[in-house]
């Protein structure tokens, strides 16, 4: 995915967090004709240290993660994760995404990874639509719409260990029922050693995000007007807070003095 640097979600943080809050993703397999296969899923991102496997929780506001990216800046290590600026994503070299999911034990897209295991998963979220008259009176070409999107590739496999889809169906159920309320899972419950879990090891990950960061601040206040205007204060506030825009107690919008992802 080639993007413009403008677009481009430049810290691996941003990428986390957004993964951790979406609940739905996309997987996309090649079935026996060679067309792509698309799936809605839900999933959950682990992060693992290439050296010895131990994972990451990125969950919970990646508490440990972000310890560790605070050891790395104070020995003086630089990649992508930590320099907003960086063009090459060496973050990858030193950690590893996972994305899990659970299944029926058959199906279309388990014949499709078991006969081609390189895969497509993606992810995003509409932030809000723009009418065409928010910048022009007539031109219907001017709508658009603000987004965030995480597109990734790997290669797909069948958990067989009954361990590891235990860790992944609870790091599931952390994402999914943060609230509690539920025994763990652990590698004898019979619902774990008869569930069909797919895990993808991530080889690229990217991200892009359209909130409106190409704007001069007098046309973004301009059109976060716009959206309070047209969306009511509720739904605006929502969607100003992903422009990263607070709306101020009288109602008007508070601009950040930069945005960067």
């Amino acid at each position: 995915m080639q993007l413009t640097s403008r677009f481009r979600i430049k810290n691996i943080n941003n990428i986390i967090g957004f993964l951790s809050e979406c609940h739905v993703g996309r997987l996309a397999t090649i079935d026996k004709n060679g067309y792509p296969q698309v799936i809605p899923m839900n999933f959950v991102h682990l992060t693992t240290i290439n050296q010895d496997g131990n994972y990451i929780d990125t969950l919970n506001g990646n508490k440990r993660y972000q310890q560790k990216e605070a050891k790395a800046k104070a020995n003086n290590i630089v990649n992508s994760e930590f320099n907003p600026d960086a063009t090459e994503n060496t973050y990858q070299q030193t950690y590893s995404h996972i994305i899990y999911m659970h299944s029926h034990h058959k199906g279309e897209k388990i014949e499709n990874l078991l006969r081609n295991s390189k895969v497509g998963f993606e992810v995003d979220k509409e932030i809000c639509f723009l009418p065409s008259y928010y910048f022009h009176p007539t031109d219907a070409s001017f709508a658009d719409t603000l987004y965030t999107s995480i597109v990734i590739k790997g290669k797909a496999s069948i958990v067989s260990d009954n361990k590891e889809k235990a860790l992944a169906m609870n790091k599931m159920m952390q994402k999914y029922q943060s609230e509690g309320h539920y025994a763990e899972l652990t590698q004898e419950s019979k619902s774990i050693i008869y569930l069909t879990v797919i895990k993808i090891n991530v080889e690229t990950i990217e991200g892009k995000y359209k909130i409106g960061q190409e704007w001069t601040s007098s046309f973004k206040k301009d059109i976060a007007k716009k959206i309070i205007d047209r969306e009511g204060m509720i739904k605006a506030r929502e969607i100003l807070k992903d422009m990263k825009i607070n709306i101020l107690e009288k109602g008007e919008p508070e601009l950040p003095f930069s945005i960067s992802m």
